[in-house]
């Protein structure tokens, strides 16, 4: 597979970005997909070939006029793009509340200035609550957009600088999912939870924010109670310094004889936290 130049792919971004972001012109968005791109939205459907998206994408950008778009960082890793990107409604209250969500999204460069895939994750369970008290503060769609809105201050760690050395990051990674697969044979969550630190932070999208070694150990052990033959394969990943935005399907087996697949998405961030001595 052709691995195209990062000035290539950069430029790429940039007009994806213009078009989308900036310019919001959904349909000339569109047209930076090859004829034969999927998407994967994992709320509202797969959508096969730039036709297909471009209806899509034009027809449901039409019912959210007021939304915009603020992507908070980006990383290149090969031909794919990894970036994190915030959906703010405005304030209908002129109060300075916040109504907005963060989604991940994974886009394949396919050359020629087209991307031939692109996917985003996202918990819809927290869209529907965020429309909702957008609703019933006084949101309307004629209520104007505001394109100053950012994400939450503090929100992402910023990657460090001298970047740690990418072998060791890969290295952490594969120990990461050892040690999840270690937690599935044995039952065993408590020596996952090890893993991070003190005071790391953990948000899980659906089930809460934990802040500390402790909460999260708490949280693991009850939530997989249900689910114990329940893996989680890394199936691809990007590193920026020490960010890890690793692609891990959570796959429940098949009952015994079904061929079915069980499984879904989640597009995991980790901050390694690497001493060097």
């Amino acid at each position: 597979m052709t691995t195209y130049p990062r000035e290539e792919i950069e430029a790429a971004f940039a007009e994806y970005r213009r078009l989308g972001v900036g310019e919001e012109d959904w349909s000339a968005w569109a047209k930076l997909f090859t004829d034969d791109a999927l998407y994967e939205e994992h709320c509202l459907g797969t959508f096969r070939g730039q036709k297909a998206i471009e209806d899509w994408i034009v027809a449901c950008m039409q019912d959210y006029p007021t939304m915009t778009l603020w992507i908070e960082w980006y990383q290149i890793d090969g031909n794919r793009i990894y970036f994190y990107i915030w959906n703010n409604l405005p304030d209908p209250t002129g109060t300075g509340q916040r109504f907005g969500f963060p989604n991940t999204t994974i886009l394949e460069y396919a050359g020629d200035g087209k991307f031939s895939f692109e996917g985003d994750y996202y918990n819809p369970a927290d869209a529907e609550r965020v429309f909702r008290e957008w609703l019933a503060a006084g949101g309307r769609r004629s209520t104007p957009k505001d394109h100053s809105l950012k994400g939450i201050d503090g929100w992402s760690p910023p990657v460090p600088e001298p970047a740690f050395p990418r072998e060791e990051v890969e290295r952490e990674l594969e120990i990461y999912r050892q040690r999840g697969d270690k937690a599935v044979a044995t039952g065993d969550w408590n020596q996952w939870a090890d893993q991070f630190t003190e005071d790391a932070q953990y948000r899980e999208h659906h089930y809460g924010y934990y802040r500390s070694q402790q909460e999260i150990r708490d949280w693991i052990n009850g939530v997989m109670q249900p689910f114990p033959t329940m893996i989680f394969p890394i199936k691809s990943y990007s590193i920026d310094g020490n960010r890890v935005s690793a692609l891990i399907p959570n796959i429940l087996p098949a009952p015994e004889g079904d061929d079915g697949y069980y499984g879904f998405d989640v597009n995991t961030i980790l901050h390694l936290s690497l001493i060097h001595i």
